[in-house]
């Protein structure tokens, strides 16, 4: 649920796309070299985004990915949804088999209502409200080595 490392790498991803100008390209080993991880496992997290259209992949000199849309009409569900089975997030928070109404696990309850709100939150929230938030918050800065633009802060968690 929301936890495999794909989903936290297409949303970060996602974020440095929205904060470049309309139009820039970032190349994928910048942003997985930014992120610390490899530029060929995220190199497959973007094609699912790309396949679902909200990335766009530009070839040629100055190349890269950008968004296939404006920032303000993709929402964080729109990401996740394209690198995550739907069905995840309706599984028992437990992992268990059968969990439902009529056979309840004991977080099944208090998940259900948790579960509701995040799903509004994330169907509601667009990448540029997202980013717009992060950037806010510090959680990125300009970076200092010419060619890359941002970077995380030191000490910052991923």
């Amino acid at each position: 649920m929301l936890t495999r490392r794909s989903s936290q790498l297409a949303l970060q991803a996602s974020l440095l796309l929205a904060l470049e100008p309309a139009g820039n390209s970032r190349r994928v080993r910048e942003i997985a070299a930014g992120l610390g991880v490899p530029a060929t496992y995220l190199a497959k997290v973007l094609q699912g985004l790309t396949r679902a259209g909200l990335l766009r992949a530009v070839r040629g000199p100055g190349g890269g990915v950008q968004l296939a849309r404006p920032a303000r009409d993709i929402r964080l569900w729109d990401v996740l949804a394209a690198v995550e089975p739907v069905g995840e997030f309706e599984r028992c928070f437990l992992g268990l088999g059968e969990c439902d109404d009529a056979h309840p696990c004991p977080l099944h309850e208090s998940w259900g209502p948790i579960r509701a709100r995040l799903l509004e939150m994330l169907q509601a929230r667009s990448l540029d409200e997202f980013a717009a938030e992060a950037e806010s918050r510090g959680l990125l800065e300009p970076e200092k080595k010419p060619g890359d633009r941002l970077r995380r802060r030191a000490g910052g968690t991923r």
